[in-house]
């Protein structure tokens, strides 16, 4: 089997092609012609250097997850510029895990008229405070990792995810829990935030169904210590499920249970999976991809990964936000083919975008923004050691 490490080569060959036989349809159309004055290559080099938009918690409890996709963010424009001869930039928006500040980088980068589109927003309540803005100004914004269902109910056509949706998470940890796991006692626990609550509200029904019994937590985003939720956790809990956006959190409740004596194995949801934070001696943990250490083909993607970053720890975070960007970086390319460049235009390009992808497969998207054909996946984790299990 061809290695899809030849995957970002694969991408950028691909976009290549089409690049070079876009050029040629369009010579005839972008030639000179009498009494109209050309293009200036000062035009040419100026749509070439637009921006990007990142928005993500690059610092506070989950900045593991917004400095993972900016890294590889970051080495997706680095490809891509290296490849196009393009020289397109990065701008940085600091979301945290705040809402208001969510809206306050979305307008930012409105007004900043270099950035033709948005990375993120990495988490849902981002999108659903940032989103709306976005749509106002055509821009478009292309997801690596907000998963709640309804972002994607046609009340945001600017945006896109490389991700699949939590109505395809709920009912995989469901069926997982209850029939590999035999779990018939669970503990739910949300975090209090628009993705969390959304997503143990999809998993709460379909235990029930499988009769798993099923009891009720609800923490802050910010909580540190669940000593207390521990505490009153019958003894029979067989998993803790818990919808978090931050894998420290996770740790903490694996080690609260341990250390009460609780028998209760912690399965984290997608906003847990961290090789350096989350590292139970036993728990489990769903994401929205595979790892690419897990796969065979990825093994020269993650060569060159390591090699730019030089050796950073990294999970299932940063490589769809690698394809998130190369999306944007190929519809802007696409935009700038005639030597100018709009939102609008961008956000055309990216609703037809089909191109391979790092993580298998190709990156092509519904009418409502969603990518065709992911799924989410199951790890087990053993005193920190991570394995796919399903």
């Amino acid at each position: 089997m061809k290695k899809i490490s030849v995957a970002i080569w694969v991408v950028l060959a691909a976009a290549l092609s089409m690049t070079a036989a876009a050029s040629a349809r369009h010579a005839q159309a972008t030639a000179p012609q009498a009494g109209v004055a050309p293009v200036s290559a000062e035009a040419t080099v100026r749509c070439r250097a637009k921006s990007l938009g990142i928005m993500a918690p690059l610092t506070g409890p989950a900045a593991f997850l917004g400095q993972e996709q900016l890294s590889w963010a970051r080495f997706a424009v680095r490809n891509f510029n290296r490849q196009k001869r393009t020289g397109f930039r990065i701008v940085l928006g600091d979301s945290q895990l705040s809402a208001s500040l969510a809206r306050t980088v979305g307008r930012q980068f409105i007004a900043n008229r270099n950035i033709m589109g948005v990375i993120g927003g990495s988490t849902s309540q981002s999108v659903i405070s940032s989103a709306g803005l976005f749509k106002n100004a055509g821009l478009a914004a292309v997801s690596g990792s907000a998963t709640r269902v309804d972002l994607t109910n046609g009340q945001f056509p600017t945006f896109f995810r490389v991700v699949p949706h939590d109505g395809l998470q709920a009912p995989r940890i469901a069926t997982f829990v209850a029939t590999n796991l035999r779990a018939n006692h669970v503990v739910l626990i949300d975090s209090q935030d628009d993705y969390s609550t959304a997503l143990a509200a999809g998993i709460e029904p379909l235990l029930k169904a499988r009769n798993v019994r099923v009891d009720r937590e609800s923490v802050s985003a910010t909580a540190t210590d669940f000593s207390s939720i521990v505490t009153r956790m019958p003894n029979d809990v067989d998993v803790a499920i818990f919808a978090t956006q931050t894998a420290s959190a996770a740790q903490t409740l694996s080690q609260q249970l341990r250390e009460q004596g609780k028998k209760a194995v912690v399965f984290g949801t997608d906003g847990a999976y961290s090789p350096s934070q989350y590292r139970p001696v036993n728990g489990y943990v769903s994401s929205f991809a595979n790892d690419l250490h897990f796969v065979d083909a990825a093994e020269d993607v993650v060569t060159a990964y390591n090699s730019f970053s030089g050796n950073k720890t990294f999970g299932t975070f940063g490589p769809p936000t690698y394809m998130a960007t190369w999306v944007l970086l190929q519809a802007m390319d696409a935009a700038c083919r005639d030597k100018k460049i709009t939102r609008r235009e961008v956000t055309r390009f990216v609703k037809t975008t089909n191109v391979p992808s790092i993580l298998g497969g190709r990156v092509r998207f519904t009418a409502r923004g969603d990518v065709v054909g992911a799924k989410f996946y199951v790890f087990h984790v053993t005193n920190g050691t991570y394995r796919l299990v399903g």
